[in-house]
């Protein structure tokens, strides 16, 4: 795992529930994307916060091959455990 992510105190990675996402294109030229996350011992009603993000068009397709990869990454292990 790249060192380069934030960690708790036992040394787990810190991530946040996402719980939607928006894009937008921006001027024709990149996609913004608007990503709402919860905080662990929220009330679970509405997002805590929002991360804005712009990004070219190549590396939105780059972005997509690694979700994808990830996904069947995911689901062949979890089918290796059926």
């Amino acid at each position: 795992m790249n060192e380069a992510w934030v960690k708790d105190e036992k040394g787990d990675i810190v991530v946040f529930p996402l719980v939607g996402y928006e894009t937008m294109v921006v001027e024709s030229k990149a996609l913004a994307l608007r990503l709402p996350f919860m905080l662990r011992g929220d009330a679970q009603e509405r997002p805590t916060g929002n991360l804005q993000l712009i990004v070219t068009a190549e590396g939105a397709r780059e972005l997509a091959r690694d979700i994808l990869a990830a996904v069947e990454k995911i689901e062949r292990a979890q089918a290796g455990k059926a």
